[in-house]
């Protein structure tokens, strides 16, 4: 007992002090516990059923189009007519205008076009200066009356500056023109009229696209060979714009078709020729479609962009008695139409997949 007494009188306060933390980390604990389940628990509705945050899935499919080339045909109607509905079956359409509607080119082709199903427009080529300032004015004159988004040119700085984001099945697109080559000077004091490709803002400029929209579309006229793979511009371009954000670049060289690939996540389409041309060669009457689906997921406050099942597909202008071409898939072009066209076809089909062979032939909707 004398021992018992003596070890109390010399640790017992040390033993209480022991017994009060632990009892007091072991209540710290327990509460602390109960606030963390709380935290990932399920919350009770008003019934008392428990739900958790659903996951958000928005998908939309993306059409490209080689360029539509001059056209003054007042029948423009029928240039399209054997696509159908193949353009309006996707959410968004974009084709690049190498024309001045209005100008060069009449009203009447640049309403079929947007009758067709085209909803975006690239209006940024080499000789879209060839009729001056007063050529674009008059040409963006029709394009703002329409109901459809244009990038490319402008008529001031400030609109020049403007990122034009829309909306579709719930993911946002932004769409972007330029051009790498430019046939006449521009203005000095109106550089705002063209976007011409610069190594240096361009990319910023996409980059800001990119932490707006879930998807920045960026279209580019630029030089290559044909059916030869990209030149080392195409590809530093290319490589700026996918690393600045860029979900698909489209690429338009010549009357010429290129391949299609991946550089990481971003689609490039390196040239798809032209969707309408006047031109006296056939293999220059040929250009390309391609799509993707684009997938957003949405999980809280968090959200991922997925593209997916790209595919690419020919299409011919193919010449007839009427003053206008009618544009055709490739695929439906009856020899009588064009001579050799399964021979263009089978070498078109490997220029396209020349870098990237996963990038599937046909299949449009």
């Amino acid at each position: 007992m004398d021992n018992l007494k003596n070890f109390w009188e010399r640790f017992g306060k040390y033993v209480i002090a022991l017994l009060v933390i632990i009892a007091w980390t072991s209540i710290t604990m327990n509460l602390l516990s109960k606030k963390l389940e709380q935290a990932v628990s399920p919350t009770p509705s008003a019934q008392g059923e428990y739900w958790l945050d659903k996951e958000e899935t928005h998908v939309i499919n993306v059409l490209a189009s080689g360029a539509l080339m001059p056209c003054d045909t007042e029948n423009a109607e029928h240039v399209f007519s054997n696509l159908g509905s193949l353009v309006r079956n996707y959410d968004v359409s974009a084709v690049s205008v190498h024309s001045l509607i209005g100008r060069n080119s009449s009203r009447v082709f640049g309403e079929a076009a947007i009758a067709q199903g085209y909803g975006m427009f690239g209006l940024a080529y080499p000789d879209v200066l060839s009729e001056g300032k007063e050529g674009i004015d008059d040409s963006m004159a029709f394009w703002d009356s329409q109901n459809v988004r244009t990038s490319g040119t402008h008529t001031s700085t400030d609109t020049s500056n403007i990122l034009r984001m829309g909306e579709f099945n719930g993911v946002s697109v932004i769409y972007l023109s330029y051009t790498d080559v430019l046939n006449t000077e521009m203005p000095e004091n109106e550089t705002y009229l063209v976007n011409v490709y610069n190594d240096e803002k361009t990319p910023q400029f996409v980059a800001k696209a990119a932490e707006m929209a879930d998807v920045v579309i960026v279209s580019i006229v630029w030089k290559g060979e044909a059916g030869a793979l990209p030149d080392e511009r195409q590809r530093k371009i290319a490589d700026d714009l996918a690393d600045a954000g860029a979900s698909i670049v489209i690429g338009y060289s010549g009357h010429q078709v290129q391949p299609a690939c991946w550089i990481d996540d971003t689609l490039v389409f390196y040239s798809l020729g032209d969707l309408y041309s006047e031109q006296d060669k056939a293999e220059e009457r040929i250009g390309a479609l391609g799509a993707v689906t684009i997938t957003k997921t949405v999980y809280g406050d968090k959200s991922r962009v997925e593209l997916t099942n790209p595919k690419v597909d020919l299409v011919a202008s193919l010449e007839t008695e009427e003053d206008h071409n009618d544009i055709k898939l490739l695929s439906r072009v009856t020899e009588s139409e064009m001579e050799h066209h399964i021979d263009y076809y089978t070498a078109y089909c490997e220029i396209l997949q020349k870098m990237d062979d996963s990038i599937r032939i046909g299949g449009l909707n």
